[in-house]
C-alpha cells in the first residue's frame, strides 16, 4: 500500500509539471526583452545647401610701398617718408583711421648677386673721359726765293694738346654695393563708398604706393544673408530626403537631428575686376560685381513604413 501511494504522488507531480510547462514557457518569452533595432536603420541623413547673391557694400584692398637702399637706415627712412605720404593721401580721400590697418612690415637683405637687373636701384654713371684736342692744320710755307706776302706768313704752331690720362690713372668709380635692404610696408584699407574705389587707388599710387593687390568686395553685415541662406538650405535638405525616400518606397517622419556645417566656414565669394591706371587723366576702372553667401545643414529624418529587410 505504501508503494502504491508513493507511485501515485509521483504520477500526480509529473502530470502537474506537464500541464504547467506551456504556461512557464510563455512567461519566460514575455520576460525576455525584445531585440533592440539600430536607430540608423530607420533614418535618412541628407545635407542641404543654400546660397544667396547680393550686391556688395564694402571693398578691401592691400596697398603699400616697397623701397631699396644700400643701408638699413636709408631704407627705413625712405620707406617711412613715402608711407607717410600714402597714409595722408588715403585720409584725404575720405578713409577713416579705423579702416586703415597695417598688415605687413618687413626688412629684408637682398644680395646683389641674387637680384634681378630690373630690381636693382640705378647706379651713377661714370664721368666721360676728356676728348683729345687735335692740332689745327698749319698753312704750307711759301716757295723758296719768293717772299711771303705781308700778313700772310706761317702762323706759329699752337702748344701741343694735353693728352688724356691713361686708363689706369682715371678717377676710380665706387664699386656697387654687395647687397641692398628692402623695406615693405603694407596696409589693409576698407573702402565703404564703392563709388570711390578707383579714386582711392589712384590717390594712393599718386602718393607713392607701388604695391596694390588683393582687391575684394563683400558685405559689412552678413546676418540677413545668413538667415536667408539657412532657410534655403533647410528646404533643400527636405527636398533631397523626400526624393531619396520616394526611391525606396517609404515616407519621411519627424526630424531626428539637425546641425549646421561650419567646418570650413560659410561659402563666401566675390566676383570682382580691378585694374590700375598709373598715368594720364583716366581713373582706375573698378567693377564690384556681386557676392554670394552660402551655408550647409545636415538633417536626419526618421522613416515611416520602412520596408522589411531583404531575404537572404
Amino acid at each position: 500500500m505504501k508503494n502504491q501511494s508513493s507511485l501515485s504522488r509521483r504520477l500526480c507531480l509529473a502530470a502537474f509539471l506537464l500541464s504547467t510547462a506551456p504556461l512557464l514557457a510563455a512567461c519566460a518569452a514575455q520576460a525576455t526583452p525584445p531585440q533592440a533595432v539600430a536607430p540608423e536603420s530607420h533614418t535618412i541623413t541628407v545635407v542641404g545647401r543654400g546660397e544667396i547673391r547680393a550686391k556688395p557694400d564694402v571693398a578691401r584692398a592691400q596697398m603699400g610701398i616697397e623701397v631699396m637702399a644700400p643701408t638699413v637706415n636709408e631704407a627705413t627712412k625712405l620707406a617711412a617718408a613715402r608711407m607717410t605720404e600714402v597714409l595722408a593721401a588715403l585720409r584725404n580721400a575720405g578713409i577713416a583711421d579705423k579702416d586703415i590697418q597695417t598688415s605687413n612690415y618687413s626688412i629684408q637683405l637682398v644680395r646683389q648677386a641674387d637680384m634681378p637687373p630690373w630690381m636693382a636701384p640705378p647706379q651713377p654713371l661714370a664721368a666721360p673721359a676728356p676728348a683729345a684736342v687735335s692740332a689745327p692744320a698749319v698753312a704750307p710755307a711759301a716757295p723758296a726765293g719768293r717772299a711771303a706776302p705781308a700778313g700772310r706768313g706761317p702762323k706759329p704752331a699752337p702748344p701741343p694738346a694735353q693728352k688724356p690720362p691713361p686708363p689706369d690713372l682715371a678717377p676710380a668709380q665706387p664699386a656697387p654695393p654687395a647687397h641692398f635692404y628692402q623695406v615693405s610696408n603694407t596696409v589693409m584699407v576698407v573702402i565703404r563708398n564703392l563709388d570711390q574705389v578707383g579714386a582711392v587707388l589712384d590717390a594712393a599710387v599718386a602718393a607713392g604706393a607701388n604695391n596694390v593687390w588683393g582687391i575684394s568686395f563683400g558685405l559689412d553685415k552678413t546676418d540677413p544673408l545668413e538667415a536667408q541662406a539657412r532657410e534655403k538650405a533647410i528646404a533643400d535638405a527636405r527636398a533631397r530626403a523626400e526624393a531619396l525616400a520616394r526611391l525606396q518606397g517609404v515616407s519621411l517622419g519627424r526630424v531626428v537631428a539637425i546641425s549646421e556645417i561650419v567646418d570650413n566656414g560659410p561659402i563666401y565669394a566675390a566676383r570682382t575686376m580691378a585694374s590700375a591706371a598709373y598715368g594720364g587723366d583716366m581713373a582706375t576702372p573698378v567693377s564690384p560685381g556681386e557676392v554670394s553667401f552660402g551655408t550647409q545643414v545636415k538633417v536626419v529624418y526618421a522613416l515611416e513604413n520602412a520596408p522589411a529587410s531583404p531575404r537572404k
